[in-house]
């Protein structure tokens, strides 16, 4: 089977996540009229993966229902969307792809939007499962409406969504997290305590500074010896998926795909967004990944416009990201932005336990995070105030 000739070469995205559906539309609304193909290695449709976690027992799953766009979307558009198949190389010096159906297509730009893969240590068996795709939380949910005791390996924001699913259907819920506090990634440690509360009062047992010393689908043994029983799921983070650009010889690094701050990478006509990607961290400089449903979306917008920068020998815009996230557990709203870990002060306006709270983290008098607990206004007010300063500074 034969592709694209190098004649009506246009734009390959490669990753039918967040970022790379998005970028392929917004190729197509800023008037690119070339071809655009984007390729997806699983089945059905691109849908939204933020629906898996947000409540897995009690969320519809199907693909209509989780759907990121309407069936007729991508031929509407023209858009040729190819599931089930996987790139296996890519030639830079061709500017061709090479896909596991024997297909080959050229492309004038290729976007990386390969998303991340579960972290799976040596103690977890293989038959433990990770959410990451819908397959995974249909799994999931199988397997706990059969054992209704939930074992979740990680305190971050997937496995705290996992438990607050599972107890608010009445199930059993444990988490185990091998740091001292929940969601220490991402939250000041005064939200952390609130939403330890939260869980514990719901019904949770939280296990932290609790090490799992092994782990398969039905039981998770603690460093200290104790030994639970029930479905085992593990939410220990993602790292980025890279083995294709490496493969290639797209330079690559912890963070990702090593991308200048238009998201494009050192080899001319490739760009890469997403999971995948380690754009450059405003405040510091130096790479750092997103991993959040909202950064996919900027980065698929901003890697379309760099693109279409290049392909009319344009200079591209830096593109200048305040991070964004939220979670919702018991019905709480929890939105974060910017860098509310960040070494600073914390000021707290309003009642963290009445779930109704600002929680701002200052540097030097300038606000560079905020967490907010029912208040997502004041979220995007903060957010606002943040890219403000920064772009400033750009």
């Amino acid at each position: 089977m034969t592709g694209q000739t190098a004649s009506d070469a246009g734009v390959v995205v490669v990753g039918a996540g967040t970022a790379g559906v998005t970028a392929a539309a917004t190729l197509r609304a800023e008037g690119y009229d070339g071809p655009v193909t984007l390729i997806g290695a699983e089945p059905g449709t691109p849908y939204r993966r933020t629906a898996l976690s947000k409540d897995l027992l009690g969320a519809d799953l199907s693909e209509s229902r989780i759907a990121l766009q309407k069936p007729d979307f991508w031929a509407s558009r023209g858009i040729d969307i190819r599931t089930r198949v996987s790139v296996t190389a890519i030639d830079t010096a061709a500017r061709t792809v090479a896909l596991d159906d024997g297909t080959r297509l050229d492309y004038r730009a290729l976007v990386l939007a390969t998303g991340g893969r579960p972290i799976r240590p040596s103690w977890l068996a293989a038959d433990v499962p990770a959410l990451r795709t819908r397959d995974d939380a249909i799994a999931i949910r199988d397997g706990l409406n059969d054992s209704q005791r939930l074992v979740v390996i990680g305190g971050g924001l997937i496995g705290l969504e996992l438990a607050a699913s599972a107890a608010a259907h009445g199930m059993s819920a444990t988490v185990v997290e091998a740091g001292g506090r929940v969601a220490s990634r991402v939250m000041p440690a005064v939200v952390s305590d609130y939403l330890q509360r939260l869980h514990e009062g719901n019904g949770v047992r939280l296990h932290l500074g609790s090490a799992a010393h092994s782990a398969t689908s039905e039981r998770v043994q603690l460093s200290g010896g104790a030994e639970l029983a029930g479905t085992v799921v593990a939410a220990i983070g993602a790292s980025p998926e890279v083995a294709l650009a490496a493969a290639a010889g797209v330079p690559t690094g912890p963070a990702g795909i090593v991308v200048d701050s238009t998201l494009a990478t050192e080899v001319p006509g490739v760009f890469a967004a997403g999971d995948a990607a380690g754009p450059p961290d405003l405040r510091t400089g130096r790479p750092a990944r997103g991993e959040h449903w909202f950064g996919a979306t900027d980065q698929g917008r901003a890697v379309a416009q760099s693109v279409l920068a290049g392909l009319r020998g344009e200079p591209a815009a830096p593109f200048v990201e305040v991070p964004r996230a939220w979670t919702v557990q018991y019905g709480v709203n929890v939105q974060m932005v910017g860098w509310p870990t960040a070494e600073g002060e914390v000021e707290l306006d309003g009642s963290i336990d009445d779930a109704d709270a600002t929680v701002r983290t200052v540097v030097d008098g300038e606000l560079v995070g905020a967490v907010t607990i029912g208040r997502a206004a004041v979220a995007r007010a903060c957010r606002s105030e943040i890219a403000a300063a920064l772009v400033s500074k750009v």
